[in-house]
């Protein structure tokens, strides 16, 4: 069988990873990103190539987006369509309604599939190809390019139709993003009634506390001073947020996912974009006045 032509849109942190993946397995891959110096680098390995984004969605295939958001997808969509049954993989942590009407509009006005395929592991897991994919739309669509998809990814779960693999992502991260916001305010919390926070992470470590946060975030990015966690606190906020707008009438004031939310909303605004685990020193100082 001829492999398919596969086109990657992002070249970022989690981009680069999975191109990576992808030239590895020996598959060839045509590549673009508007930061010229991302794509320059990337393209120097093997079997992948430059070109434009309007290139990538008109000619190939499989037209995967690893860009910061849906917004991005759909300025790109407004004036280059897909060849008839490409299919589109839209990469980011999006609106799940949007990423629904999208795929409907795809499929009804120009045949062509899309799945919704949101993915954990971060930047180490997309160089190292251990990603987890959560994917929504067609499975039989899935299960034909599952080849590619596992060059990048070892775990991939089929969660439903489209936008249900970003409804996944979005109940994830409330976990994830919600567990490090409760590890921050309780270490500070210990640290100010003179507990020392590297034997607080050992305990819970060694204990039923332990978590992913507890036992890599902290450990990694936190106590070794390198803060270098690879996400924003506004990817954090924009996560939770839309979450908690789409549960709106279902959650009480006073919820986990609203407190996450006002521990956020509780941090300087120009720290927004700095890596989100400076968050522990920020509220640190916050908490300590």
């Amino acid at each position: 069988m001829m492999q398919p032509s596969v086109g990657l849109i992002g070249v970022g942190a989690m981009g680069s990873g999975i191109a990576s993946c992808i030239s590895r397995a020996g598959l060839s891959l045509l590549v673009f990103d508007a930061d010229i110096g991302k794509l320059d680098s990337i393209s120097k390995m093997p079997l992948i190539k430059k070109s434009t984004a309007s290139e990538i969605i008109t000619n190939c295939d499989l037209i995967l987006m690893c860009v910061p958001s849906s917004i991005q997808i759909e300025q790109m969509l407004v004036s280059t369509f897909p060849k008839k049954d490409a299919t589109i993989v839209d990469l980011t942590s999006s609106d799940p309604r949007v990423t629904e009407s999208r795929a409907e509009k795809l499929l009804k006005e120009f045949k062509v599939n899309q799945l919704d395929a949101a993915m954990s592991g971060g930047a180490n897991g997309a160089a190292a190809g251990t990603l987890t994919l959560m994917v929504g739309g067609d499975g039989y669509i899935l299960e034909k390019y599952m080849p590619i998809f596992n060059t990048f990814a070892d775990k991939i779960f089929h969660i439903g139709d489209a936008g249900k693999g970003q409804l996944m992502k979005l109940f994830h991260n409330a976990v994830c993003h919600g567990n490090f916001l409760l590890l921050s305010e309780i270490c500070i919390k210990g640290e100010q009634n003179g507990l020392d926070l590297a034997q607080m992470i050992d305990v819970f470590n060694c204990s039923n506390a332990r978590s992913y946060i507890s036992e890599k975030r902290f450990p990694d990015h936190i106590l070794s001073g390198t803060f270098d966690g690879r996400s924003t606190p506004a990817n954090l906020k924009k996560d939770l947020g839309l979450l908690d707008e789409l549960l709106k009438g279902d959650e009480v004031e006073q919820s986990y996912l609203a407190h996450s939310l006002n521990l956020l909303n509780m941090l300087d605004p120009t720290f927004e974009n700095d890596d989100f685990m400076l968050i522990y020193p920020h509220l640190k100082q916050i908490l300590e006045k």
